[in-house]
């Protein structure tokens, strides 16, 4: 099994009647993957005509969708921030699971179940100053720093509860987070409050789902980023903040992980990274 992800930033190009690249093209230069996770795709969940488009712009996979409908919190572009899909190969018959309290479309679990696998796509909230509101009431509750603990926090509830089912994970999008200093340039920001972010991530999430970083289990050394700021010339602003979380039981069973060289596709500042699994005793 290949599952692919790739911060597309903005799918609606993609999807349009007269699109440079359409969809099906994007997905044959990521050599046609059984599973492809895009974050922030910028629809809104009330974009009814957009999302029909994007449900059926690959045939042969099923679309599980994830949107944002918080317009006190994402009011920018018209509402049309953030939000994950996740294009599944139609034969593994996914279902797909949302969860009510992410009310900014971060995140969608696709449960695969004849191989007892839930692949959870997943767009990590960025933590900065802005003050973040309660979506119904208008309550301030902090600023969108302790919002992206609260999501890691409820992340991680959902995650143990699909494991506690008999489901193995793969997590895999961005996160939002560099996790060690080998993945950052040209420095890594270990100052408060990002630096709680990633002890939260390293040393509660990771541990109590029984996670590994495959890319940095296969390569401890490699210097490689999915994020490439598009603003600095004459210095390098990289950093690896997106990858894939595998559960402990399923990395013997991963044949390979890595991060493409280049973009399939202009307009985003994210590299599409891969996982692949063999599967075969699981089917059978």
């Amino acid at each position: 099994m290949r599952i692919v992800s790739w911060n597309i930033e903005n799918i609606v190009p993609f999807v349009q009647h007269d699109a440079a690249m359409p969809l099906a093209r994007l997905i044959e230069n990521l050599d046609e993957p059984d599973v492809l996770c895009l974050q922030e795709v910028r629809v809104r969940a009330s974009d009814a005509d957009l999302i029909a488009r994007v449900r059926s712009a690959l045939p042969g996979y099923e679309c599980h969708l994830s949107l944002n409908a918080d317009a006190k919190n994402a009011s920018y572009r018209g509402g049309r921030a953030y939000g994950v899909a996740t294009y599944i190969r139609a034969d593994l018959a996914a279902r797909s699971l949302v969860f009510p309290w992410d009310r900014e479309g971060r995140l969608v679990f696709s449960g695969i179940g004849q191989l007892r696998l839930a692949i959870g796509n997943v767009y990590a909230v960025n933590g900065t100053a802005k003050p973040y509101f309660h979506p119904d009431t208008g309550e301030q509750i902090g600023d969108r720093h302790r919002f992206k603990r609260q999501f890691i926090t409820d992340f991680q509830r959902e995650a143990a509860a699909l494991q506690e089912a008999g489901l193995q994970l793969v997590l895999i999008g961005d996160w939002n987070v560099s996790r060690a200093r080998i993945d950052v340039t040209p420095r890594l920001r270990t100052e408060p409050p990002h630096a709680a972010a990633r002890r939260q991530l390293n040393d509660i999430f990771m541990p109590s789902l029984h996670l590994v970083d495959v890319f940095r289990e296969f390569r401890p050394d490699e210097r490689a980023y999915t994020w490439i700021s598009k603003r600095r010339r004459n210095t390098l602003d990289a950093a690896r903040v997106d990858y894939a979380l595998v559960e402990q039981s399923l990395v013997p069973q991963v044949t390979s992980a890595g991060i493409a060289a280049e973009a399939p596709a202009s307009g985003s500042d994210h590299l599409p990274l891969w996982v692949e699994l063999d599967l075969g005793e699981a089917k059978r």
